[in-house]
């Protein structure tokens, strides 16, 4: 059994309940609702409940989700088989019985097939269905479901024999292995090194193979050379790069070419187009690495300080004028010291980040205190009390200490 190459999603359900129950001259039979949890069965009422569903959840654009799935030629199952492979698919796939859909019977000359329209709104609380990677999970379980319902079985992404690209992949890592038990889901590596399987079975060439890999998130990277020669892919998903080496032997331009059909002619073109989109790519975040490490950053106060006497040396270049002194922070009104201003801000920047400073400093003004306040009065010593050791005299300093401590103090 196969399913449709793409699963597809919409925004209408009006267009493709009219297209599957419309007759045509190619059905033996006219098309006819067999199954789902839908109380209609005319196009109308099915429209009806559908739209009821999306109503729900307005902020969505495509609700719809549509998918067949088509027997071998010349096979068929009947009403009852066809409604618990349906379910059974759908079950597994992750939809909830409270997602509203229906299965529609198709007969004609190349075999029969069912239509599979869903609603991706929960009915109950509006819950979205997201169905992430889900062209390669319906491939997975259609096999499956040909093994548990006894069907005919298909070829499938992973071939037994003994040249199986499986057994040819490079193993996980301790480390990855543990992270797929722990989040319950493959590490990018598998997903990759999955997706690339199950397209290399439906014998693409090359062209169809990059669509499908950017489809799935997988940015495909050519290494050829001026010269026209091809040397292999490496492969980019979820911001991780892999080579060709890492992901396994299957993945080798070797291997690969022939199940591509590579030919220089027809795809070197897109190969050096793909490869120029990549080095773009590349350049445009090597600058905004640039711009970004350029941009102030926490730094120690020696390094802002150096900072600051460059801003102050470029502002010099730029407008020809002597530049302020760089801690020079006192200035009369009306000068400008903008350096000096910077340097201050980045400093206390830099004291805030110190781990639980801020904390201190929000603690210390909600008792009514502050770290830098200027008095508004001196405070002056006006009488000076001392005391005197009995055995000895004192010294010839005390009255010059006296004296010191009655000077006025902040």
């Amino acid at each position: 059994m196969k399913g449709m190459q793409k699963i597809k999603r919409g925004k209408s359900f009006a267009g493709v309940v009219l297209y599957a129950l419309k007759p045509g001259t190619h059905h033996k039979t006219d098309p006819i609702v067999i199954g789902g949890n839908m109380l209609g069965a005319s196009a109308a009422e099915l429209i009806t409940e559908f739209s009821a569903s999306a109503s729900l959840r307005t902020d969505i654009l495509k609700p719809v989700w549509h998918n067949s799935l088509r027997l071998p030629h010349g096979e068929s199952l009947t009403t009852k088989q066809w409604v618990s492979f349906a379910e059974d698919y759908m079950n597994r796939m992750g939809f909830n019985d409270t997602h509203l859909r229906c299965y529609v019977m198709h007969d004609d000359e190349a075999g029969q097939h069912i239509h599979i329209i869903a609603s991706r709104v929960d009915i109950i609380g509006g819950k979205l269905y997201l169905g992430r990677n889900e062209n390669l999970i319906s491939t997975r379980l259609i096999h499956e479901l040909e093994k548990d319902h006894c069907l005919t079985r298909t070829k499938g992404p992973s071939p037994s024999h003994s040249t199986s690209p499986v057994r040819e992949r490079k193993k996980l890592s301790r480390g990855e292995q543990q992270k797929e038990k722990r989040e319950g889901q493959p590490t990018p590596k598998t997903f990759m090194q999955n997706t690339i399987d199950t397209l290399l079975s439906t014998h693409i060439d090359i062209s169809g193979f990059v669509e499908a890999l950017h489809e799935h998130g997988i940015t495909p990277v050519p290494n050829i050379a001026t010269s026209g020669r091809m040397n292999g892919f490496s492969f980019e998903y979820s911001g991780i790069a892999f080579k060709a080496s890492q992901l396994g032997k299957s993945y080798s331009w070797a291997n690969l070419q022939d199940k591509l059909h590579y030919e220089p002619e027809r795809d070197n073109p897109l190969l050096f187009a793909l490869k120029a989109s990549a080095m773009a790519c590349s350049e445009t975040n090597d600058s905004v690495t640039q711009v970004t490490l350029g941009e102030p950053a926490l730094s120690s106060p020696a390094a802002l300080e150096v900072e600051a006497e460059a801003i102050t040396h470029s502002q010099v270049h730029e407008q020809g004028t002597e530049a302020q002194p760089l801690l020079n922070i006192t200035r009369m009104p009306g000068e400008q010291n903008s350096s000096a201003d910077y340097f201050m801000t980045r400093v206390l920047e830099w004291l805030l980040s110190i781990p639980y400073l801020a904390a201190f400093a929000d603690l210390l003004k909600k008792a009514g205190k502050k770290f830098l306040h200027q008095k508004s009065s001196f405070s002056t010593i006006h009488k000076v009390l001392s005391a005197e050791p009995e055995l000895s005299e004192p010294s010839g300093n005390s009255q010059t200490q006296i004296e010191r401590a009655a000077v006025p103090f902040r």
